[in-house]
C-alpha cells in the first residue's frame, strides 16, 4: 500500500531488520518509498512513479556534469539509510534542489507517463474525478454569484442613488412645506387678530344700528303715503323688534341709511301729486297734494272748493279742511305746475309744532 507524501525530503518511518540494526525510510517523490512486508526490495508498481525515478530520467535526459552529480548524490537513496545520517541527508537534500531546479524548469514541457488503471486506483481514480467535478462545479457557482452579485451591486447601488435624490427631493419639499406652514400660520394670525377687531367693530355697529333703527321706527309713522310707497320694499325688511332681528348687519344697515336718505331728499323738496281723498262726509273726490318736505302740505280739488291743510302727527299725518282757503291753495298749485305765469305772493295756513 502508498501512502500519499508531500514532495520534500522527509523521515516516512523507521524499521528494524533480521540483524536488529533501525533502518530509516526516506522519500523525495509524490508517493512514499516504503520497503515491503518482508523487508527485502521496495514495492515498486509501475502505477506510483517515483518522484526519484523522475529525477533520475529528467537528469539523464539533460546529459550534462549536473546527471553526473545528481545521480552520485541519489545513489544512496536507492536502499534503507541508517537514522544517524540525518543530518547529512539535509545537507544533501539543499544541495539536490540547488541542482535539479535548472534541469527540471527544463523539462516542464515534457508529458508524464500515463497511469494505468487498477482495481486499487480505479476507486481513486473515481473520486478524484467526483472531487474535480465537484470542485470545477463549485468554482462555476462562484463565478455566477460573483457576476450576479456584480450586477446586483451595481442595481442595488442605482436604487440606493434614486432613493437618495428622492430623498433629498422629499426633504426639500418638507422645507418648502414648512416655509409655506409657517408664512400660513403668520398670516393665519394675522387674519384672526383682524377678524377680533372686525367682530369688534361689528358689535359696535350693531348697537348703533339698533339705536337708529328704535329712533327711525316713530319717524315712520310720520312719512307721507307718495313716500311710504316709495320706501315699501324698504320697509318690508325694517325689523319690528331690533333685538331679536337676524337678518346680517350689511341689510340693516342698508335699510336705515336707504330710510335716511330717501327722507332727507322728500324733506328737501316740494313734492305735487294726485290722489283720491274721502272727505268727513263720505265723499271721494280727486285732489292735487303739495307737500312743503315732511313739514306741511296742502289740498285741493280741481275747482278749489274743497281744500285742506295737512301735517305730521304721531300716529300719521293730520288732515283739516280748510275750505276758505280753496281758491289760494288752488293757485299755489297753479304756480307749482307752471300754470300760473306771474309770480306772487300767496297767503297759506301754517302750523308750527
Amino acid at each position: 500500500m502508498k501512502i500519499p507524501c508531500p514532495t520534500r525530503l522527509r523521515r516516512s518511518g523507521s524499521t528494524a531488520d533480521s540483524s536488529g540494526k533501525i533502518r530509516t525510510r526516506m522519500t523525495l517523490s509524490r508517493y512514499c518509498h516504503i520497503l515491503k512486508d518482508d523487508g527485502k526490495g521496495y514495492d515498486d508498481q509501475p502505477v506510483y512513479q517515483s518522484f526519484l525515478s523522475m529525477i533520475l530520467q529528467n537528469v539523464e535526459a539533460a546529459g550534462s556534469w549536473r546527471g553526473m552529480l545528481l545521480r552520485l548524490l541519489l545513489s544512496p537513496f536507492s536502499s534503507p539509510i541508517p537514522r544517524l545520517s540525518l543530518s547529512v541527508l539535509r545537507a544533501v537534500a539543499f544541495l539536490l534542489l540547488l541542482l535539479v531546479l535548472p534541469a527540471v524548469r527544463a523539462q516542464t514541457n515534457v508529458p508524464a507517463a500515463p497511469m494505468k488503471v487498477t482495481s486499487e486506483t480505479g476507486p481513486m481514480i473515481d473520486s478524484t474525478r467526483e472531487t474535480i467535478a465537484k470542485w470545477v462545479e463549485t468554482k462555476q457557482l462562484i463565478s455566477k454569484e460573483k457576476s450576479e452579485w456584480s450586477s446586483g451591486r451595481e442595481i442595488l447601488g442605482d436604487r440606493v442613488r434614486l432613493a437618495e435624490a428622492e430623498t433629498a427631493s422629499v426633504r426639500e419639499k418638507l422645507g418648502e412645506i414648512e416655509l409655506a406652514v409657517a408664512e400660513a400660520q403668520k398670516k393665519r394670525d394675522e387674519l384672526s387678530a383682524e377678524n377680533e377687531k372686525l367682530k369688534a367693530t361689528a358689535e359696535k355697529v350693531k348697537a348703533r344700528i339698533v339705536v337708529l333703527e328704535k329712533q327711525l321706527r316713530p319717524l315712520l309713522k310720520m312719512f307721507p303715503d307718495p313716500l311710504r310707497e316709495k320706501l315699501k320694499p324698504i320697509l318690508a325688511r325694517f325689523p319690528e323688534d331690533s333685538e331679536k332681528s337676524t337678518a346680517s348687519l350689511a341689510e340693516r344697515l342698508q335699510n336705515v341709511l336707504g330710510l335716511v336718505d330717501q327722507g332727507n331728499a322728500f324733506n328737501s323738496t316740494i313734492t305735487s301729486v294726485k290722489e283720491l281723498r274721502t272727505f268727513a262726509d263720505g265723499t271721494r273726490a280727486e285732489v292735487t297734494t303739495v307737500y312743503l318736505g315732511l313739514a306741511q302740505a296742502y289740498y285741493t280739488n280741481s275747482e278749489g272748493t274743497l281744500a285742506g291743510v295737512g301735517h305730521p302727527g304721531p300716529e300719521g299725518w293730520v288732515w283739516s279742511p280748510e275750505n276758505a282757503q280753496g281758491k289760494q291753495i288752488l293757485m299755489a298749485v297753479h304756480m307749482l305746475e307752471g300754470k300760473e305765469k306771474t309770480a306772487a305772493f300767496i297767503n297759506l295756513p301754517v302750523k308750527i309744532q
